[in-house]
């Protein structure tokens, strides 16, 4: 006997809503699972941006300053390498080459070894010689000639994988005893020409070295913004020179720059070779949390600009506020703050670490010499980490993409299948019901 016409038009009805229901919330999980897998994918579409960090003790005349002993210089290389930025930036002075310091010389080569012993890539910006300054200063055509000089040299010794030719043009006037008087310093040509020949002998001594110049980005705001702004024009058109760098110290540098590369699209990769939240080094609002919220905020300013480098300046601070060039001048004390962490430390290490997929866990500690260089297996203290996730600034790692995708997928299957004996019991249900009737 058939059960009545109502009742199975209400089986029908119900059956309809119950798979309409399965339908619905199958779609909504898979919908849902998609928007993390994209969310996930947008953040490993960052990972062309390479970190890396300025190695500050031996950078400028700080490598022969009493108190940077070689131990002094390998705590801050350890810190900097447990970041796991790819690459390490030395802004070498080049008074050791000009006096004849062979000691400072052979401290250099052996920091430089042990960076690439520790797998990392070397970024060398120009820095000149701090003896330039005060009254070793040169005038402009004799500043060119040693320029050209030194980069030739410092290329052909090291081999840079990158190597920022010009720092900031405004950064040398100190060191030139006619800058302010001599039309050809304030002359784009010259500087093209300059970059030109800057450009070669780099390549030359390094074929394989990437060479590129950076300006301060404020600069593009002040009464010398055109001459920036054309030098940046037409310098990207230098045969073999491959990046162009801005410099930006806090909002207005970085709006700066957005605003040159807006009206003026660049034709080759842009850098920001340095940065920090504030143009002393001091914390923001003198708030070390403060400056772990700027670092979110300039790598997402980073990526708007599709750079391909960012390098923090003032990386000492990493590990704590109270390191400066200049204090504090005993070894022992320097060493020990180096073992501490700010919170900015640990929001860069977990950006670097999510953009590159590496993993601090694996980083060496190492130990330079004068005499050699070599890396121990132990690894780097562990760093403490602060609540900020990688995955709040859009980016994560691949470990943690994928565990995270894994656990969603999980339970969207999970919830399919509920819905699923749902469904199939709601139809035994009706089935006995309408026999029964």
């Amino acid at each position: 006997m058939h059960p009545p016409l109502r009742h199975r038009i209400l089986g029908a009805r119900a059956l309809l809503a119950l798979a309409l229901l399965f339908l619905f919330v199958a779609g909504a999980a898979a919908g849902a699972a998609r928007g993390v897998y994209a969310q996930e994918s947008n953040a490993a579409s960052n990972s062309s941006m390479t970190f890396a960090a300025v190695f500050t003790r031996a950078s400028y005349g700080n490598l022969e300053t009493s108190y940077n002993t070689v131990a002094v210089e390998d705590a801050d290389l350890n810190m900097l390498l447990s970041t796991g930025a790819r690459c390490i930036r030395i802004d070498i002075g080049y008074a050791p080459w000009l006096d004849g310091n062979q000691t400072a010389i052979r401290e250099m080569t052996s920091l430089v070894q042990a960076i690439r012993a520790a797998g990392k890539c070397l970024i060398i910006a120009d820095a000149a010689s701090e003896s330039y300054r005060g009254g070793g200063q040169l005038t402009w055509s004799q500043f060119m000639a040693a320029w050209v000089t030194r980069v030739a040299t410092l290329a052909a010794l090291y081999h840079p994988d990158y190597y920022v030719v010009i720092k900031e043009p405004g950064w040398y006037v100190p060191m030139i005893s006619d800058a302010s008087t001599n039309p050809q310093f304030q002359s784009v040509s010259v500087w093209l020409s300059l970059t030109q020949n800057l450009t070669n002998a780099v390549l030359s001594a390094s074929p394989s070295t990437e060479v590129g110049v950076a300006i301060a980005a404020n600069s593009l705001t002040q009464a010398q913004g055109a001459f920036y702004a054309q030098y940046l024009n037409e310098v990207q058109g230098i045969p073999g020179l491959s990046f162009i760098g801005f410099d930006c110290y806090g909002p207005s540098d970085q709006a700066a720059t957005q605003k040159y590369l807006s009206a003026n699209p660049p034709t080759k990769a842009v850098w920001i070779p340095e940065a920090w939240s504030t143009s002393t080094g001091g914390a923001l609002d003198g708030s070390p949390s403060q400056d772990a919220q700027w670092m979110q905020s300039v790598y997402t300013f980073a990526s708007s600009i599709h750079a391909t480098f960012l390098i923090p300046f003032y990386t000492d601070h990493f590990a704590s506020y109270s390191l400066t060039s200049s204090s504090p001048a005993n070894a022992e004390q320097i060493i020990a703050l180096y073992q501490q962490r700010t919170p900015i430390f640990s929001v860069f290490q977990e950006l670097a670490t999510a953009v590159s997929g590496s993993s601090t866990a694996t980083s060496s500690t190492t130990s330079s010499s004068i005499v050699s260089s070599s890396t121990s297996p132990n690894g780097p203290p562990s760093s403490s980490t602060t609540g900020y996730s990688s995955s709040q600034a859009a980016h994560g790692s691949s470990t943690t993409s994928s565990g995270g995708k894994g656990i969603f997928s999980t339970g969207a299957v999970i919830l399919e299948l509920l819905v699923l004996v749902v469904l199939i019991g709601a139809v035994v249900y009706f089935r006995k019901r309408s026999s029964a009737s």
